[in-house]
């Protein structure tokens, strides 16, 4: 049972290696404005609606995590829908912690990390619901 699950961490790692692909030095060129480019512009545009209800800002981080998620579909082996059960709010749920947790990261880590820890729980098939 341990070797089991040894050998499907290996798997699902090379699955994920090989959907994060990069250049040979595994460099690659992140697209965002500055206005989504860090965790803690996030935690920014989070305290931005709390003072002054505008969700302009972390509107714009739904909609690159929207994209983000759509590309990893698209790209990834053996997957529909990298986030699973999870929906666009519950999404933005787990980027928001990572980011108070992590200010100091860049928004793609943190978009990264996250979808290293959903992808088991990721659909393989389209269901009639979709």
């Amino acid at each position: 049972m341990v070797a089991a699950r040894g050998i499907l961490a290996v798997v699902t790692l090379l699955v994920i290696n090989h959907a994060f692909a990069a250049d040979a030095n595994r460099a690659y060129r992140v697209r965002a404005i500055d206005a989504v480019a860090t965790c803690a512009a996030l935690n920014h545009a989070k305290a931005k609606v709390k003072q002054q209800d505008d969700w302009g800002d972390l509107y714009g981080f739904s909609l690159y995590t929207q994209g983000y998620l759509t590309a990893i579909n698209r790209m990834a082996y053996d997957t529909y829908d990298i986030a699973g059960r999870k929906n666009t709010k519950t999404v933005m749920v787990w980027l928001e912690g990572y980011c108070k947790e992590h200010p100091e990261d860049s928004f793609d880590l943190a978009l990264s990390r996250m979808v290293a820890e959903i992808y088991p729980q990721r659909r393989t098939v389209a269901t009639k619901s979709n």
